[in-house]
């Protein structure tokens, strides 16, 4: 009995491997990186002044990443991946709040405005 548990586990285990997708680190972070700058993107970060600084920041950081994997440096392409993921996600955050925010602000003083004349 122990040996056919051994064997199914081996076999399993060796299937669960065989079934993973290997992808080195700089090119998975480079895929993260890209689709936070598309949702970014997406969410008109450029029209927001706030974020379209962020969106450019994390524009230039691929951009520098990119050379630094041509130049073999794995190590520090891997972080400005991760750092222009950082500055699009900053970026995103910043295209769907600043709006809001400045709804908020015009609500409140409509508010207060309504408020005083009822006064």
């Amino acid at each position: 009995m122990r040996p056919k548990l051994i064997a199914a586990v081996m076999c399993l285990t060796l299937v669960g491997c065989a079934g993973q997708q290997v992808i080195s680190a700089p090119t998975e972070r480079r895929v993260q990186a890209e689709a936070s700058l598309r949702a970014a993107e997406g969410a008109g970060a450029s029209r927001v002044p706030e974020a379209a600084q962020h969106l450019e920041y994390a524009r230039q950081q691929i951009a520098d990443a990119e050379r630094l994997l041509v130049e073999g440096e794995q190590e520090a392409a891997e972080l400005r991946f991760m750092q222009a993921e950082a500055d699009a996600d900053l970026a995103l955050a910043l295209a769907r709040s600043v709006p809001l925010e400045r709804e908020a602000r015009t609500a409140t003083q409509q508010a207060e405005s309504a408020r005083r004349s009822l006064q």
